[in-house]
């Protein structure tokens, strides 16, 4: 049987290899797109983050070490790491768990007209996030705002707020704002896995008594764990990636409590013209991702796909 086995994936082998269409599209042409695209962007933010230009001048002058020296020194870029944090931590809490709760009840059938609620919240997913973002500049305005006139309406004006202009919580303003937009891609990605775990597991489980936390506990989560890795990698992503939500509605106010690593890179590079610097911020967020991944993938996947 494993003589047949080794048999049979020799000759796949042998068959993509002298197979011209198979060789030429389906690893040749993906490998040279994957390093024009991905691969020599990289390699090119890396290696202009040794050198100090302007973006103009012909000439880059080397400087080694010193873009790297200056970032580890950089208060602002400790501040953008951190609210990059914060951005994460409510991404991960609110989108991630609204989008699994969302998917268990449509699987579950606990929300009726499941077409209809999924359109409705996958629909923010389509949406581009500048336009989200003028949208809740409109609903969240101080002065005329619909949040605010509606806690005022209902007696709960001491909830007002500068949604954007307090320190304490603009960052996690724009992180909900985000996570308005983005709901929709977990809640796939989890009605998705719901109805690939076996109906006769769901069946015992709820024979045996158990009721709907117990059931998302003991036998949803543990065999979601592929799709939440997919999940939180993606969620962690795009909270590095955070830019349009900034551009839109603080540009980094107030003093500096939403001015994320994706805001920095572009300051830096297109306003202060130092691309060496920002091409090195770029790198820092390339590594704290790859870090990221490494971790989640580590501690979610462990024992995933054991047989």
């Amino acid at each position: 049987m494993e003589n047949a086995t080794v048999r049979n994936e020799k000759n796949a082998i042998h068959f993509a290899l002298n197979h011209r269409f198979v060789t030429i599209f389906g690893v040749v042409l993906p490998l040279l797109l994957f390093a024009a695209f991905i691969g020599y962007p990289i390699v090119y933010t890396i290696y202009l983050s040794f050198f100090k230009w302007n973006g103009m001048a012909k000439i880059m002058r080397f400087i080694g070490l010193d873009n790297y020296a200056y970032l580890i020194h950089s208060q602002e870029f400790y501040l953008a790491v951190l609210n990059n944090i914060k951005w994460m931590l409510v991404s991960l809490c609110f989108p991630v768990s609204l989008g699994f709760l969302i998917a268990y009840g449509m699987r579950a059938r606990i929300v009726y007209f499941t077409g209809l609620v999924r359109s409705a919240v996958f629909f923010p997913v389509t949406m581009s996030l500048v336009a989200a973002g003028l949208m809740f500049l409109l609903i969240l305005n101080p002065a005329f705002g619909a949040l605010n006139s509606l806690l005022r309406g209902v007696g709960l004006g001491f909830l007002v707020r500068e949604w954007f202009g307090d320190y304490h919580i603009a960052i996690y303003t724009l992180a909900v704002i985000f996570g308005w937009a983005f709901t929709g891609l977990p809640m796939i990605f989890y009605y998705a896995g719901i109805g690939d775990i076996p109906k006769e597991t769901l069946d015992a489980a709820r024979i045996e008594g158990a009721g709907h936390f117990k059931i998302i506990r003991s036998v949803a989560l543990p065999q979601l764990r592929p799709v939440t890795a997919v999940v939180v990698l993606l969620t962690i992503f795009e909270s590095l990636k955070a830019f349009d939500l900034v551009v839109v509605l603080t540009k980094g106010a107030p003093f500096g409590a939403t001015n994320v690593l994706g805001y920095l890179i572009y300051n830096e590079s297109f306003w202060n013209s130092r691309f060496g610097y920002g091409a090195c911020l770029s790198v820092a967020v390339l590594f704290l991702s790859t870090i990221a991944a490494a971790a989640v993938l580590r501690k979610v996947l462990k024992g995933a796909f054991d047989a």
